[in-house]
């Protein structure tokens, strides 16, 4: 819903294509904003398994693809 309520679905092309559409429903934005303050307060950090270089931006997508981390792939840039 970022872009309102209403918009054109070309549902032709989505059948055509076989493409599957999934909405997914989260909180409000004051939400979000009060779990950000507090993880900035609570000392928490994620855990980081590997950072890449844009340049290695396909690396970073094998190691997702091949489930072999732990935690976030960060990109740097």
């Amino acid at each position: 819903m970022l872009d309102g309520f209403a918009g054109m679905v070309p549902t032709a092309a989505l059948i055509a294509r076989q493409i599957r559409l999934q909405g997914l429903v989260v909180g409000h934005r004051g939400h979000q904003t009060d779990l950000v303050q507090w993880l900035e307060t609570s000392g928490i950090r994620p855990v980081i398994d590997r950072r890449f270089g844009l340049q290695a931006i396909a690396d970073a997508f094998r190691l997702q693809a091949g489930s072999g981390h732990f935690g976030k792939i960060a990109l740097e840039f």
